[in-house]
């Protein structure tokens, strides 16, 4: 039931002989797009549901330095490109319920729903799923997930165009170039050229630098009937049907066999791990997945994870430092740089999504997440794909035959071998 890793041992040789500059671009890349609106995210659930400072430290230590060591455990034993962090939907979700549930309820809350997803990870259901879920209908969902991020492109030239121009012009200019394009990664260049504007313009922030090591907290969980009705259910979903489908889905359409149960299993006992230590759950990062898989070569991509991993696990020990340096430099500029490493990804998401069946269905996905409604706390991703689901057992049930049929036909081959 769950997957064998690799056979092999990896070296330090193999990794170095591995660590292209593309790999290691897209890592920085998506530790600066996972530091600056997601942290903002948690930050400001955090205070509004009252958490002191030490609260908050613990929560961001177990939610970053946790998920690097996951990310780097799954990366070297499967070779692939997989990025572990806290659920940001969770978060979200989190931050409403502390205005009137306690912290220890709210962590009791993380704790049984790490059980739930470990239970589910070991009766196989998470994979099964994925395999009966349309890939049109997922891949709709993810570019409604990720075309926010890539419009950020063209909102930001509103607010400042000098920016947005210089940053996004040098990514295209190197990417459109043969000679420079396989050597100099173009995300990076656009790093190097908006982080010299703003050096010229004196814009970044100069608020003094706290060095510090942080001390986590373990907490005790409170049990409460009313804190599970409302949070194990919405959180489980958020991991297992939001971010976990969207990270899947990304590797896949990679040519990857991601270890869909070994990564269920993982955020299962993560998200109680973390929850002890005050973060909401885990799982595969939908974003930093598809920025670790942005460019470089296939085969290479997992040295992305490890470097993001080893990232992430520094900035949670000086999580005060990490902060005040990502801070220095406008938000802006981070919109932009996750904006275009994922523009590529994007526009795979729709050549998946429209190119054969399952379209409306698919559209219909697409449309809901981009809406960005939530019901019963649950948010729009989720629902996209419910809803897209329905759309095309209506009105495209020959496309649904077509892979019931597959189905079939791939378990009877594998109980055959």
């Amino acid at each position: 039931m769950f997957e064998k890793p690799q056979d092999t041992f990896l070296s330090w040789k193999t990794i170095l002989r591995d660590s292209e500059r593309n790999v290691l671009s897209n890592a920085f890349v998506a530790y600066l797009f996972m530091l600056t609106g997601p942290m903002a995210i948690l930050l400001g659930a955090a205070q509004a549901g009252g958490l002191t400072e030490g609260e908050m430290i613990s929560w961001l230590f177990a939610g970053i330095g946790l998920g690097g060591v996951f990310t780097i455990v799954l990366s070297l034993l499967y070779r692939q490109p997989i990025s572990i962090a806290w659920s940001l939907p969770a978060a979200a979700i989190v931050g409403a319920s502390l205005q009137h549930l306690s912290f220890p309820e709210v962590v009791g809350a993380y704790v049984v729903t790490g059980v739930v997803i470990t239970v589910i990870s070991l009766t196989g259901v998470a994979k099964k799923g994925m395999q009966l879920i349309p890939v049109p209908i997922i891949m709709g969902m993810v570019a409604g997930v990720f075309l926010p991020f890539c419009l950020k492109l063209i909102t930001t030239f509103a607010i400042d165009p000098w920016l947005a121009a210089i940053t996004i012009g040098s990514f295209f200019i190197i990417s459109s170039s043969r000679k420079y394009a396989g050597v100099l990664p173009p995300v990076l260049v656009a790093a190097l050229a908006g982080v010299l504007l703003i050096g010229l313009r004196q814009d970044f922030s100069t608020a003094p630098l706290e060095f510090s090591i942080v001390q986590p907290v373990i907490y005790l969980p409170v049990f409460n009937m009313k804190a599970m009705l409302e949070l194990v259910v919405p959180l489980t979903i958020s991991v297992i049907g939001i971010h976990n489908t969207q990270g899947i889905a990304i590797l896949k359409k990679e040519g990857y066999d991601p270890p869909v149960n070994i990564m269920t299993l993982t955020c299962g006992l993560g998200s109680v791990a973390m929850g002890l230590l005050g973060s909401v759950p885990t799982c595969i990062t939908g974003p930093a997945t598809a920025i670790l898989n942005s460019s470089g070569k296939k085969e290479s991509r997992y040295v992305g994870s490890l470097c993001l991993g080893t990232i992430m696990i520094i900035f949670a020990l000086f999580a005060p430092v990490a902060i005040g340096l990502a801070l220095m430099a406008p938000a802006n500029l981070i919109a932009l740089l996750g904006g275009l490493a994922l523009l590529r990804v994007l526009q795979d998401a729709f050549q998946n999504a429209f190119a054969n069946r399952f379209t409306l269905g698919a559209l219909m996905a697409f449309m809901v997440t981009v809406s960005n409604v939530t019901f019963f706390n649950i948010g729009s991703a989720f629902w996209g794909l419910v809803g897209g689901c329905i759309l095309s057992l209506i009105m495209e049930r020959q496309d649904f035959k077509y892979v019931l049929l597959k189905y079939e036909e791939m378990n009877s081959n594998s109980l055959e071998a």
